[in-house]
């Protein structure tokens, strides 16, 4: 079974831009948002809390070299 792997965190607005750009290369990516999460069962949460952005190990590689073209 293929484990996922970090391979960002920061702001909604940098793993957003980051999710479309794997999105549109054929990358599913899993994101982590405890914001979002917290604001739907209506409890607090901490606006500085970063998002994550994790894919399955086979496609480590391939999402780094997107990552690092992107300017984030």
């Amino acid at each position: 079974m293929l484990q996922k792997k970090l391979l960002f965190k920061g702001s909604f607005v940098e793993s957003k831009r980051l999710e479309l750009e794997l999105i549109s290369n054929n990358v599913h990516p899993i994101i982590i948002n405890k914001k979002q999460s917290a604001i739907f069962s209506g409890f607090g949460y901490n606006p500085n809390e970063e998002i994550f952005v994790y894919v399955y190990e086979d496609q480590l590689d391939f999402s780094k070299r997107i990552a690092d073209t992107l300017v984030i």
